[in-house]
């Protein structure tokens, strides 16, 4: 009897679940396929982003690399003191044209093998360049040089630089080995780029910006 009881007590349960209308199954349905689609919308617009944000990397960098001759340089001594250090990791690019006052990245010849150094533009064709009483002279005239490690310790000059090439000189002038050695300019071909940025370490992260180099009277 018992039994009996529970197997009339389940089919009488079984027989109050309401059965699911067709018209609820088809909007589940229809919210389900919406749901889908926006999801691919949202994904074909990730896509799309992600290729336009690629393209445009990928002109940046021809543009930079093919066009600009992007280069990576790191600083080996303390010659260029206090505008870069030691370590300091550097990105060039060329320019059409180099000013007096632009920090240069210049490709040498020694015994044979290519070395680069990186350097501070003092002169260029034409220039008469003269360091006398710890201060540099630029046509006949005094030269302010805010970014200089300390008083140059030697004399020389006047020097008047050769058409086509840049006197070079480091920042930290008695540390330096530059044009002052062989009172001789480098060819402006031999510049691979200017100095644009450092990009490590992190503490020293920016951009390396030329200086306006003139005598008292803007010459």
């Amino acid at each position: 009897m018992k039994c009996v009881e529970a197997g009339r007590d389940a089919l009488l349960t079984s027989e109050y679940v309401p059965a699911l209308h067709p018209l609820a199954t088809h909007c589940g349905q229809a919210s389900r396929e919406r749901r889908m689609v926006r999801e691919q919308r949202k994904a074909r617009r990730s896509t799309l982003a992600a290729k336009i944000f690629l393209l445009i990397a990928l002109v940046c960098l021809i543009y930079l690399f093919g066009f600009r001759g992007m280069r990576f340089f790191m600083v080996p001594s303390r010659s260029m003191e206090p505008t870069l250090y030691p370590k300091d990791y550097l990105v060039t690019l060329t320019a059409g044209t180099y000013q007096r006052g632009d920090v240069v990245v210049v490709r040498e010849q020694s015994e044979g093998k290519k070395e680069y150094v990186v350097k501070r533009i003092v002169g260029l064709g034409g220039d008469e360049v003269k360091v006398e009483g710890g201060a540099l002279s630029l046509n006949e005239e005094y030269a302010s040089e805010p970014y200089v490690f300390e008083p140059m310790a030697y004399e020389f000059g006047p020097v008047t630089v050769a058409e086509g090439e840049a006197f070079l000189l480091g920042d930290n002038r008695n540390l330096s080995e530059d044009s002052h050695n062989d009172l001789r300019g480098v060819p402006l071909d031999a510049v691979v780029g200017k100095v644009r940025w450092i990009y490590s370490p992190y503490s020293r992260f920016g951009p390396v910006h030329s200086y306006p180099l003139t005598n008292v009277s803007g010459r």
